[in-house]
């Protein structure tokens, strides 16, 4: 019987002193194995420290490790939709580079997978080794991804997860500047599932998201996918209006029939600031909907390969 290929895609930053021991376990894990052909596909986003020569060495001496060195920083949206385009493999594994994500348990969600004839696996932690922050952070994102994509009731989604190639192709084709992978997925597909998994401390470092990209991430999916915020900015500002309203006629009838009044300068200025504030926000929120339109009109590059190892001019690597 032919193997079955899998591509496994990792953004690699700021991970010299780990992602040795990630492709350790991923050939100890997958060459145990007869079912699947594997290659490693490893993205360097401009790391500032010494991943790419780490990254060099392990492709010359393994010939299924793909090395993607890109020219600057992208951000693991774009680094990992970059290593998409260079995966020769019937199922997509996303895997990150801090040794958390055992490899043995990404080998089990793909047989999963495949057993329950699915389209997307992601994994799902029993108990998280992150901050209460990140978690409570994590949490939020999950209900807005929810609130924005339609995402199915109940699925957690995590960067460790499992696809068919086809999902993947979605993922290439998205032209939008600021990419969301949980957004084009719920677009592409609803028949996905978690999967309870392992999630290791982590052993070096600290994450490299940042309170101002764990933001900006959360927004790439606020707003890409949904015009959502668009709707209930002129939900709330109908509310506003007859709320308003509704105050006038109030002050309107005590002042007609008790000659009171019930307005002072005070809240004048306090209704003023707050209306202004919602108009602030509101055409915000429509500038960065224009914004995000117009850096996708003009083309540039969201990623640029510097150059690559072990992969052949087709863009396929080398067998």
């Amino acid at each position: 019987m032919d193997k079955k290929r899998v591509s496994i895609v990792t953004g690699v930053y700021n991970s010299e002193k780990t992602i040795e021991k990630v492709i350790d376990e991923i050939r100890q894990v997958f060459d145990g194995q007869d079912r699947y052909d594997w290659e490693a596909i490893l993205v360097d986003d401009c790391s500032p420290d010494g991943v790419y020569e780490v990254l060099k060495r392990l492709a010359a001496a393994d010939q299924r490790i793909k090395v993607v060195h890109l020219a600057k920083n992208s951000g693991q949206g774009n680094a990992v939709i970059e290593g998409y385009r260079f995966a020769s493999g019937d199922f997509i594994i996303d895997m990150d580079d801090d040794f958390q994500m055992p490899a043995g348990e990404a080998l089990r969600m793909l047989t999963y997978l495949e057993e329950e004839n699915l389209d997307v696996v992601f994994a799902r932690y029993p108990s998280q080794k992150e901050s209460l922050f990140r978690r409570l952070g994590s949490k939020f994102n999950d209900w807005t991804i929810g609130l924005m994509t339609g995402k199915p009731r109940g699925i957690r989604v995590n960067f460790f997860m499992v696809m068919r190639r086809f999902v993947m192709e979605r993922c290439t084709e998205y032209a939008g500047f600021y990419p969301n992978m949980y957004g084009i997925i719920f677009a592409t597909t609803s028949n996905v599932r978690n999967l309870l998994v392992e999630h290791r401390p982590r052993a070096y470092g600290r994450s490299n998201y940042s309170f101002r990209k764990l933001v900006r991430l959360w927004s790439n999916g606020f707003l890409n996918f949904s015009i959502a915020p668009l709707r209930m900015t002129m939900k709330a500002g109908g509310i506003i209006v007859a709320l308003s309203f509704l105050a006038a006629c109030v002050v309107a009838v005590r002042t007609i029939l008790y000659g009171t009044k019930s307005v002072g300068w005070s809240s004048l200025i306090i209704t003023m600031i707050f209306l202004s504030g919602v108009i602030l926000l509101s055409i915000g929120m429509l500038g960065e909907y224009l914004g995000r339109l117009y850096l996708s009109a003009t083309g540039l590059p969201r990623a640029t390969v510097r150059e690559t190892c072990n992969l052949g001019e087709n863009g396929k690597g080398k067998e």
